[in-house]
């Protein structure tokens, strides 16, 4: 319904209002035209007419025709009709000539006898025109140029289109400043909490907008902290957690009974699979990892190479090269998770890449398990859920790896989607696709310690 922004929208408004008030204006004076007519010539016209009208009527209708024109002059121009000829005067005058006649005609009662009736040529037409009769049924016609002041209300009519004109420009340019704190507003708030360079907005512009900036300035310090404590407790439990892991293998390690320090060992890789993948997810969005162009399908071909040489049946289809602009290792990672988990439930995989029609880079892994429910699709993306209930590492990880994922490629930009594989090809299992945007980024517009412009 409103496709335009701000700026636009407040300009259809502010167009339309000037637009309804300049008709409301011209068809005012359209109507009211007449009314700039001035007293003093109003009684000219009466005398005049009324002079006109007793001269002709004593004239012989032979000297008429010739004193109609030697009365003519420039402010009113007179011709004689005989009887014999009915004139055809135009429908219903407009109502502020009926009231001109009426004031003409009111302290002269030859102009009221002699049915005075005025018209004009049409809308907008500055001249008067009149008939009036004579005793003997003869009439005479007269124009009076310039009766309305139509000229005046001409310019009166440009001025007010060129003020109007104005007057919108003004606002437009004042709109647009406005605006433009808050197009800074929506850009900064973009970033709150993301793991790009937090810019503090600098606290100007109206009052409700230096309050907004300033709240959000408090918010993303408050939203910092937070992080750097996160940050720091990670560093504490990722240490505490190890150490006494690696105390436990190594005291394993003297242990005589082999069965059982086999499986003390298993728990042991169990426990510290299960704290790196914790610590993974929490940590990810401090990743100092900076992104870079590199070729992916390097990258793909690599790990499908690696589980070939590992037993597997991996396959991958797709140009030779592909530049895209992402973190290199948290890309790997992504990609060789979504692969052995192809290989883990479904015996095998197949690694696609297409460019699309809008130039995004699509990256499909699929393999010929059972697939995933599709009212599942979004639960599994979820952390620490599984679709198997126990928290068995024979039966699958912790719930975290497609939870990773999902926040690693969505840092990139891009987008996770679950669906089924192609069956024509033997991939009918659970397809993860991958959507990277298009294009390699532009330089930074800002600098390092300078504030968002509000």
């Amino acid at each position: 319904m409103w496709p335009l922004g701000l700026v636009g929208r407040v300009c259809v408004v502010l167009t339309v209002a000037v637009t309804l008030v300049f008709l409301t204006n011209a068809i005012f004076y359209g109507q009211a035209e007449t009314y700039i007519v001035d007293d003093v010539r109003i009684a000219q016209l009466g005398e005049a007419l009324s002079t006109d009208l007793r001269v002709l009527a004593a004239a012989p209708v032979s000297q008429r025709s010739f004193l109609a024109v030697m009365l003519s002059g420039s402010e009113l121009s007179v011709a004689w009709q005989p009887a014999s000829i009915t004139p055809v005067l135009p429908g219903h005058p407009p109502v502020a000539l009926t009231q001109l006649v009426r004031r003409l005609t009111a302290d002269d009662p030859i102009l009221e006898q002699a049915h005075l009736d005025l018209y004009t040529l049409g809308p907008g037409s500055a001249d008067v025109l009149g008939s009036q009769r004579l005793p003997d049924g003869s009439y005479i016609h007269f124009r009076v140029p310039g009766m309305l002041g139509h000229h005046r209300v001409t310019r009166g009519l440009a001025s007010a289109a060129i003020a109007a004109g104005a007057v919108a420009i003004a606002a437009t340019m004042l709109i647009r400043g406005l605006s433009m704190p808050l197009r800074a507003l929506v850009s900064v708030a973009d970033r709150i909490g993301s793991s790009e360079k937090w810019v503090p907005l600098a606290e100007r512009g109206p009052p409700e907008v230096r309050g907004l900036a300033h709240a959000i300035n408090a918010m993303q310090d408050r939203i910092q902290s937070l992080i750097n404590d996160r940050t720091q407790a990670l560093a504490a439990v990722s240490h505490d957690l190890r150490t006494p892991l690696t105390r436990l293998r190594l005291r394993c390690g003297f242990l005589n009974d082999g069965e059982a320090q086999a499986a003390i060992e298993a728990d042991l890789d169990e426990m510290e699979a299960m704290v790196n993948g914790i610590l993974a997810y929490l940590a990810g969005a401090d990743d100092p990892e900076v992104p870079r162009t590199i070729n992916i399908v390097a990258t793909l071909e690599t790990l499908v190479d690696d589980h070939v040489d590992r037993g597997h049946e991996a396959h991958y289809e797709g140009p030779d090269r592909a530049l895209v602009h992402v973190r290199p290792l948290a890309m790997k990672r992504v990609l060789s998770n979504l692969i052995e988990n192809a290989i883990n439930y479904g015996g095998n995989v197949l690694a696609t890449l297409r460019t699309r029609e809008d130039g995004a880079l699509e990256i499909a892994i699929s393999d010929s398990g059972p697939g995933i429910p599709e009212s599942e699709y979004e639960r599994v993306l979820a952390p620490f859920y599984r679709l198997e209930g126990s928290r068995s590492r024979a039966t699958g990880g912790i719930g975290l790896g497609l939870a990773i994922v999902q926040r690693e490629i969505s840092r990139e930009g891009g987008s996770l989607v679950l669906g089924r594989g192609d069956a024509s090809k033997g991939y009918g299992g659970l397809c993860a696709t991958i959507i990277l945007p298009k294009g390699l980024p532009s330089p930074s517009r800002k600098t390092e310690g300078q504030g968002e412009q509000v």
